[in-house]
């Protein structure tokens, strides 16, 4: 019996857990869009929040023009990837948190991956990118790869000519 209890009781923690998880900024972001369609259809700012499932005095100040939710960095980050493709975490100087990024993102279902290199290739083993960018990625560390081959030939070339 105390089993079954505890099974229960670990079960709606879970479910407490997954139900009041914190909303991060892009859900407001994506909520405003809804929240000002909905409000030009001629609905009140307390349908709106019972409808979106937020809070009245937040819908209020969007109706009113008081505020307007910004892009947070998440969604900048995933803005960029999708602009720029595959990146190396050492050309994401706009993002020096880009491991908490892809931490949260994970947390939140957005489609931000990672792929690391080994750590002979220092800044440039480890790479973001979004879902369905797979054969962009391939290619560009392929080109990394060929590139830095080819950058060894040069340096050893440079190094037995100096060395005669």
């Amino acid at each position: 019996m105390i089993l079954f209890i505890s099974v229960i009781i670990f079960y709606y923690y879970l479910y407490l857990k997954v139900s009041y998880m914190r909303r991060g900024k892009e859900f407001y972001t994506k909520s405003y869009r809804t929240a000002m369609e909905l409000h030009k259809k001629g609905l009140s700012a307390k349908e709106i929040a019972a409808k979106l499932n937020i809070s009245y005095s937040a819908v209020y100040h969007w109706v009113t023009k008081r505020r307007k939710p910004r892009d947070d960095n998440l969604t900048a980050f995933a803005k960029f990837l999708e602009a720029n493709g595959p990146t190396p975490a050492a050309e994401l100087k706009d993002f020096p948190k880009h491991s908490e990024l892809f931490l949260t993102a994970r947390q939140r279902g957005l489609k931000i991956r990672r792929y690391k290199l080994p750590r002979k290739f220092g800044e440039y083993s480890l790479w973001y990118f979004l879902d369905g960018q797979e054969s962009r990625l391939k290619s560009r560390i392929a080109d990394m790869a060929k590139k830095r081959e080819e950058l060894k030939k040069k340096i050893l070339e440079t190094l037995s000519k100096s060395m005669s």
